[in-house]
Order: structure tokens, then sequence, then C-alpha cells
């Protein structure tokens, strides 16, 4: 299984839902409109949510699509 991080920019997130649509799994859309990574942490130093894990390969590639549909690459995604 891979270890992959996410690191999610909420701050600068525009509720385009694409994400949620591609991954729902690893998504939901909160009340304001914006998304929610699940599972993730806020890094009190920069501000934004990043989850770090092992994933199976069916969610390693989830969460990669769901970095590249976000319209304002607010949503990073890495593989170890």
């Amino acid at each position: 299984m891979p270890k992959v991080k996410v690191v999610f920019d909420r701050t600068n997130c525009i509720g385009a839902q694409s994400c949620s649509i591609v991954c729902p799994k690893f998504w939901k859309i909160a009340e304001d409109g914006k998304a929610d990574l699940l599972g993730s942490k806020e890094n009190p130093q920069t501000g934004k949510y990043e989850l770090e894990k092992e994933v199976s390969n069916e969610d390693a590639v989830c969460l990669r699509e769901s970095a590249g549909a976000c319209p304002v690459r607010v949503i990073t995604f890495s593989e170890e």
C-alpha cells in the first residue's frame, strides 16, 4: 500500500465540489459550502489541512484524481 500525503488549503477553497464528486470517501462538503478533507488535521504552522497515511492503491488513485479535479488547485497530492 502506498503512503500518501494530501495537503488542502481550505481557506482558498471555492466550494466547486469536484473533489467530493470524484472522491466522496475522503471529501465532504461542509455547511459553509467548502470541502472538508476527512481524517485530516490542521497544521498550525501553515493553516492547511494535511492527511498523511497509507491507503489502498484505489484510494491513492481517488485522492490523486480529486487533486486534479480541483479548479483552483488548493489540493496537493504526493505519494511515497
